[in-house]
């Protein structure tokens, strides 16, 4: 009997407005932090609900801040057996902080995290995959921190924000000790391109995501995939005053997400990053 590989799927936990405001002009009406959290909760409600169904334990990425503000919704999701992993303190880019408010922050949201979780965090994902060739000190700071790895480099050079198009497309340890888990590429003509959730999730049709996961997973290699609450969950705010071509990038497939994914999860077998990586003899000291 053919034994199938166990990927990742991962969850980052923010909310819509917080997750664009780097991104998009979002006018101050639809700046809420009240509105925001109850957005995270009824969508997380969602998302154990959906993982609980499939029996499928996953990690969650999430914001320092949400630990803050809604530590009920850590507590929750840690309580069902889910690992808990760091999204930074706020939901900020990377190489817009120094290195000092990196730290500090970083500092912050772990143990922020930590005390709701009851348990060490060893996992972080930079928001917006924002480590790239520029702020590489940022590994360095998470392993003086304490983390054990890092899933926040996207190998692919086709993206406007985030990318190193020559970064290792597969788990691999650094120099410094950690170890990278990178979200999910496939090379297509010579280069690698984004699939692994998210976005890319939402606008590929589903066949192709099935098909990429497949592929990735017949050379023994895991994937991480991700998505967001909001891309999966019932509440997602509408901003009114954003492009054509930003509306369906940012809400198409949304209200079909909850659906669309089970198609997906169920055709897979998935456990946390930190379950594949001592499976895999890369936390082992």
């Amino acid at each position: 009997m053919t034994v199938m590989l166990k990927n990742c799927f991962s969850v980052d936990v923010e909310g819509f407005v917080e997750s664009n405001i780097q991104s998009i002009s979002i006018d101050s009406k639809y700046i809420s932090s009240s509105k925001e959290n109850y957005e995270i909760e009824k969508n997380m409600s969602a998302v154990l609900e959906l993982l609980n169904e499939l029996n499928i334990k996953a990690t969650f990425f999430i914001l320092g801040r949400i630990g803050r503000d809604t530590p009920a919704v850590v507590k929750e999701a840690a309580g069902l057996g889910h690992e808990i992993g760091c999204h930074s303190n706020e939901h900020l880019r990377i190489y817009t902080l120094s290195k000092e408010k990196f730290s500090e922050d970083l500092q912050t949201a772990k143990k922020t995290l930590e005390d709701c979780n009851g348990k060490e965090v060893i996992g972080f994902r930079a928001p917006d995959f924002s480590i790239i060739k520029s702020n590489l000190w940022a590994l360095d700071i998470l392993k003086e921190v304490g983390f054990k790895y890092d899933s926040s480099i996207c190998p692919t050079g086709v993206h406007d924000v985030y990318g190193i198009d020559d970064a290792d497309p597969y788990i691999h340890k650094l120099s410094n000790g950690l170890v990278e888990f990178p979200v999910s590429t496939i090379s297509i003509a010579g280069r690698r391109i984004p699939f692994g959730g998210g976005g890319y999730f939402r606008l590929y049709p589903l066949f192709l995501s099935k098909l990429f996961t497949s592929q990735i997973n017949r050379l023994d290699n895991p994937c991480m995939f991700y998505m967001h609450p909001y891309e999966i969950g019932p509440v997602i705010p509408r901003i009114e005053e954003i492009s054509i071509v930003r509306k369906f990038r940012h809400y198409y497939n949304c209200s079909n997400g909850n659906n669309r994914l089970k198609g997906f999860l169920k055709d897979y077998k998935f456990g946390t990053a930190v379950e594949i990586l001592n499976d895999m003899g890369y936390l082992s000291s």
